[in-house]
């Protein structure tokens, strides 16, 4: 995940196609990935299609993120310390400095040792599936059917998990 970072800060992938939705995951969504990425829970392939062989203009990404984009926002902002985390979520050795906020000790990715941000990069390995669709709009009917093909969670359904989590 963090080499997508660098291909996106390289100007080599783009989150920004036309079929894609905005920046819509709150801090806390974000922070939820990333402790799911360090507890070693499974994250859902990120989709990207090649676009090396389209006819382009040389500035143009080599590469266009189809499903995952909010996934790599995500990583992108800890990685770049626009994202704070509980220092909690780390062994102590693996935290230089905290930030003190009203929910306790929070840590930034360059509050991290070395150790601990080899961690982080070694745990946020998410899987790449990568295709060859010929036309944006070939691109927007993969995004559909990865994205529209499910039922959403009830509020229901999430309470019932969230009761046997507290139990």
């Amino acid at each position: 995940m963090v080499e997508l970072v660098g291909q996106l800060d390289r100007g080599d992938l783009t989150l920004d196609a036309p079929y894609q939705r905005g920046h819509v995951w709150t801090g806390n969504q974000r922070r939820l990935l990333i402790r799911s990425i360090l507890q070693g829970v499974p994250i859902p392939a990120v989709i990207v299609n090649d676009r090396s062989l389209w006819p382009a203009d040389d500035d143009a990404p080599l590469c266009a993120v189809i499903d995952g984009k909010q996934r790599i926002e995500a990583v992108r902002r800890f990685v770049q310390n626009e994202l704070d985390v509980p220092a909690s979520w780390f062994e102590p050795d693996r935290v230089e400095s905290t930030i003190e906020t009203a929910d306790g000790p929070y840590v930034r990715y360059g509050d991290l040792s070395v150790v601990g941000r080899r961690f982080f990069a070694n745990r946020a390995t998410i899987p790449v599936a990568r295709g060859r669709f010929a036309t944006v709009r070939e691109e927007a009917e993969i995004y559909l059917l990865v994205n529209g093909a499910g039922t959403d969670q009830s509020a229901d359904d999430l309470l019932n998990a969230q009761r046997v989590a507290d139990d």
